[in-house]
C-alpha cells in the first residue's frame, strides 16, 4: 500500500480538539494582525501622508505655467500603503480559516465517538502546520 493511499482513524471528539486548537491558533493570529492594522493607521495618520507639489507652483515659476488646479498629489508612503494592505489581507486570511475550523469543531463535537478515516491531507488539515502562503 501506498502512503498516499493509508488511512488514519480518529474519533470526532479528537478532531473536534484538533480544530478548536486551529481556532485559537487564527484567533491569535487575528489579534496580531488587527494589532498591526491599527499600528498602520496610526502611523498614516501621525506622519505617512506626504504632499508633492509640482514644480510649476513655486513662486519662480511664471504665473502662466502656474496651475492651481492640478498643483499637489496627496499620497501615503508606499511602505505604510504595502504593510496596510498586508494587514487587510491577513485579516481576510485568518478570518476564513477560523471561521472554518469553528464549523468542522461544531460538526464534529456532535458527533463525538464517531469514528472517522482520514488520508494524509485530512490529517495536515486538522493537525498539521498551515504551510500555505498566507498561513502566517
Amino acid at each position: 500500500m501506498l502512503r498516499d493511499q493509508w488511512k488514519f482513524r480518529y474519533t470526532a471528539r479528537q478532531l473536534a480538539e484538533a480544530a478548536q486548537t486551529k481556532i485559537e491558533f487564527h484567533k491569535g493570529r487575528l489579534e496580531f494582525w488587527e494589532a498591526r492594522r491599527k499600528e498602520v493607521i496610526g502611523q498614516i495618520k501621525a506622519d505617512g501622508i506626504e504632499v508633492n507639489e509640482k514644480s510649476v507652483l513655486l513662486q519662480y515659476a511664471s504665473p502662466k505655467m502656474r496651475d492651481f488646479q492640478e498643483g499637489g498629489d496627496i499620497m501615503i508612503r508606499n511602505d505604510l500603503r504595502k504593510r496596510l494592505a498586508e494587514s487587510y489581507e491577513k485579516l481576510a486570511y485568518h478570518t476564513g480559516r477560523r471561521d472554518t475550523f469553528d464549523g468542522w469543531q461544531q460538526v464534529l463535537g456532535a458527533n463525538p465517538d464517531d469514528k472517522i478515516e482520514l488520508d494524509i491531507d485530512d490529517w495536515l488539515f486538522f493537525f498539521g502546520r498551515d504551510t500555505s502562503k498566507d498561513g502566517q
